[in-house]
């Protein structure tokens, strides 16, 4: 599994439940307003795709592979990054070519 950083602006006035539903069926931490890390064995492309589906065509979706070296500020995302059980997890998981 890997991290993924999932970045959004939802300009169409429109239900989003079925979008947020989606972000909060995996391993997650709502890190700002509209910036959430996912953890997910799919490849960027694949989720990007699926929630597309669940957004309006004038949205704005963006969704990247997060690394090790990262660094945040006001924010509750770094002990959900450094949590020990899901650095195991992930070590347990073959390297990504």
């Amino acid at each position: 599994m890997a991290i993924y950083s999932i970045a959004y602006d939802l300009f169409q006035p429109q239900e989003y439940r079925a979008f947020y539903e989606c972000l909060e069926s995996f391993p997650h931490i709502h890190v700002m307003d509209s910036l959430w890390l996912i953890q997910a064995d799919d490849d960027a492309g694949t989720l990007r795709d699926r929630m597309m589906s669940l957004i309006s065509g004038g949205d704005a979706l963006f969704v990247s592979r997060v690394s090790q070296d990262w660094a945040g500020a006001g924010t509750q995302c770094g002990e959900w990054l450094n949590a020990t059980d899901r650095h195991q997890a992930l070590a347990s998981q073959p390297a990504a070519v």
